[in-house]
């Protein structure tokens, strides 16, 4: 047969069989690069997963020594959550213990350095008055004159030492302008710091409706003792006044039982108040508490509650694990369905007093497929300004997805290069 240019036309292909051999080719690379992609698509890290950290069990309450009061209460120093009270849960009488609200207030506005005895302060004939009403009263004074010169310290130690009642309003007057200024910023500082049974009348205390409750004044000594002017002052066995000389500390117990500081407070109408706090070393740290009783009669009988009370604290500081070594804190739980563990590497023990349980916690970050096990972060646990961490590590390697979940699972595989 004769090939001619007619006879070659017949014999092409037809366009459409071109197209549907062209699309099936190109639809078979397509499937071949996507199914590669899906095969080799870098796995994202995966994120963690918190596990609860299970509560402790509860410990035994702190074995205290309550004394035969009308009311009392202790505190721990660096331990929130740590104060207890006893008995009258109501405001009663400060007494002379008021005078360390004044010197809180007073010194929140006008803070002394620690090396400072403070600004110098010219007393006037309204500071002669007070020390005249403060005789009438049969208050502890110091001696002063129109005209005296003396420092914000000066009055601050004879107030909290000595409880020289007119030395204590004479502080208040010019720390504010006025006493009526000072009660308003007695009622201001009780209002910030949450002492809602707290009240001044006065700033020495021999006005019996200057109030607080056992549980306030365990905060306000707390507050006390975290300034070192105002523990300084209280730890002071004397001051000298002018005029009267070398005047001992009013508290009596100043020294005995770990007692190192204090303030005391008598009212006719009410009886004795007492402050203490003490410090002791246990367990090789320093321990400080506070403490408050209110309302006894007898000054022996107070001194005796109050180191009784003291020194039945002291067993009840102790060493706690709160989270032991392989507490799980966190999981990394992939699609694919593998599972790693995060857990602590040691135990971690906090020292804790009596009931408080620390606040335990976790922090840790994703991991990356198939990586070896390593630390992913940290657990901690936190009781009052003590903080003790451990790292925190995988249990093993966190296998990346097979290729047939990858397959089964293209179109989330293939997110994984930000497609969507």
């Amino acid at each position: 047969m004769t090939v001619t240019a007619a006879t070659q036309r017949s014999r092409r292909t037809p366009w459409g069989v071109v197209l549907l051999r062209s699309l099936v080719v190109l639809g078979l690379a397509v499937a071949v690069v996507l199914a590669t992609a899906v095969a080799f698509a870098p796995a994202p890290a995966v994120e963690a997963t918190a596990v609860p950290i299970a509560a402790e069990p509860e410990a035994e309450a702190a074995s205290v020594e309550w004394p035969d009061s009308r009311s009392a209460g202790y505190g721990v120093v660096g331990v929130d959550g740590s104060a207890r009270t006893a008995g009258s849960t109501d405001a009663h009488p400060m007494a002379s213990v008021t005078k360390l609200v004044t010197v809180l207030v007073v010194l929140d506005r006008h803070p002394i350095a620690s090396d400072s005895r403070g600004a110098d302060i010219v007393l006037d004939s309204a500071d002669v008055d007070a020390l005249g009403a403060a005789i009438a009263d049969n208050a502890p004074i110091a001696p002063v004159y129109d005209g005296m010169v003396v420092s914000q310290r000066d009055l601050v130690e004879w107030a909290l030492v000595d409880s020289a009642a007119n030395a204590a309003w004479s502080l208040a007057r010019w720390g504010f302008g006025s006493i009526d200024g000072f009660l308003t910023a007695a009622d201001d500082f009780a209002a910030r710091h949450g002492l809602t049974q707290t009240d001044l009348a006065d700033p020495s205390g021999l006005d019996a409706a200057s109030v607080s409750s056992a549980a306030d004044l365990v905060q306000i000594g707390l507050m006390a003792v975290d300034d070192p002017v105002i523990l300084g002052t209280l730890q002071l066995e004397s001051v000298r006044i002018p005029g009267i000389g070398i005047a001992p500390n009013t508290n009596r117990i100043l020294g005995e039982g770990d007692v190192d500081g204090g303030k005391t407070g008598t009212l006719r109408v009410w009886g004795r108040n007492l402050f203490a706090t003490a410090v002791r070393t246990v367990d090789g740290e320093q321990r400080r508490v506070v403490a408050i009783v209110m309302g006894t009669i007898t000054a022996d009988g107070i001194d005796a509650q109050m180191l009784a009370l003291v020194e039945s604290l002291w067993d009840d500081f102790g060493e706690r694990v709160s989270l032991p070594e392989g507490t799980v804190v966190a999981e990394y739980r992939a699609p694919w369905g593998d599972t790693v563990e995060a857990t602590t590497t040691a135990d971690i023990a906090v020292d804790s007093f009596g009931d408080i349980v620390p606040s335990a916690s976790a922090e840790v970050r994703s991991v990356e497929v198939d990586a070896p096990r390593g630390e992913v972060g940290e657990a901690w646990a936190v009781v009052g300004e003590e903080r003790i961490a451990v790292p925190v590590r995988t249990g093993g390697m966190l296998p990346g997805p097979d290729v047939q979940w990858r397959l089964a699972n293209a179109v989330e595989v293939l997110g994984w290069y930000g497609l969507w």
